[in-house]
């Protein structure tokens, strides 16, 4: 299997098993940091599989995964959310 694909495949079951964790108010922070981890992972991971990927994509696609996981997450599950618990 090639690094890309598998980069992607073990961040993605990452991120769905932080997002389906356990989470209090006292683990908000590491739950965060596990999601946002996972997305940065995820677009390093669609960054192997392009050719030709410039500089400014290996700074911003990470950081804007990361922030865009968490963001999501706290949205679908926030009160009144879709996917509230």
């Amino acid at each position: 299997m090639e690094v890309g694909p598998a980069t992607i495949a073990l961040t993605t079951a990452i991120f769905l098993a932080g997002l389906f964790g356990v989470r209090s108010g006292r683990a908000l922070g590491a739950w965060s940091a596990v999601l946002a981890a996972s997305g940065a992972g995820i677009a390093i991971g669609c960054l192997l599989v392009q050719d030709q990927v410039d500089t400014a994509s290996w700074i911003i696609a990470p950081v804007a995964g990361a922030i865009l996981a968490v963001v999501h997450a706290r949205v679908l599950f926030a009160p009144g959310g879709p996917l509230r618990t």
